[in-house]
C-alpha cells in the first residue's frame, strides 16, 4: 500500500502503510518531501500504524522531522484513525 496523504486546510496528513518495508522507505520519504515542499504548509500529521513502529517507519519519521524542522513547521504524530476525505458539496441556488 503506497503513503496516502490528505490535505486539510494548510495541514497535509500523510498516513504510512502498516507493512511499510525497507524498500518501501524510500519511496515514502520522497512522497513526504515533495508534498512538503509544494505546500509549504502550516504543519504536517504524520499518521503511524498502531503498535510498535518499524524500522522503516521511524526512518522516514526522522527524514519528515528534518524537513519539516528546515522549513520550520511543526509535526504532530499520532496513531489515531486516519481520517477519511471530506467530500466537497456544490450546491446549487434554489428557486
Amino acid at each position: 500500500m503506497p503513503v496516502q496523504h490528505i490535505v486539510q486546510g494548510r495541514i497535509p496528513a500523510l498516513r504510512l502503510p502498516i507493512d511499510l518495508d525497507v524498500g518501501g522507505r524510500a519511496a515514502a520519504a520522497r512522497h513526504a518531501q515533495r508534498l512538503l515542499l509544494s505546500h509549504r504548509p502550516l504543519g504536517v500529521r504524520l499518521h503511524l500504524p498502531p503498535g510498535p513502529a518499524g524500522v522503516a517507519a521511524l526512518s522516514v519519521l526522522a527524514r519528515v522531522r528534518r524537513l519539516r524542522e528546515g522549513l520550520g513547521i511543526p509535526l504532530a504524530v499520532t496513531d489515531l484513525p486516519w481520517p477519511p476525505p471530506v467530500p466537497s458539496v456544490t450546491r446549487g441556488a434554489s428557486a
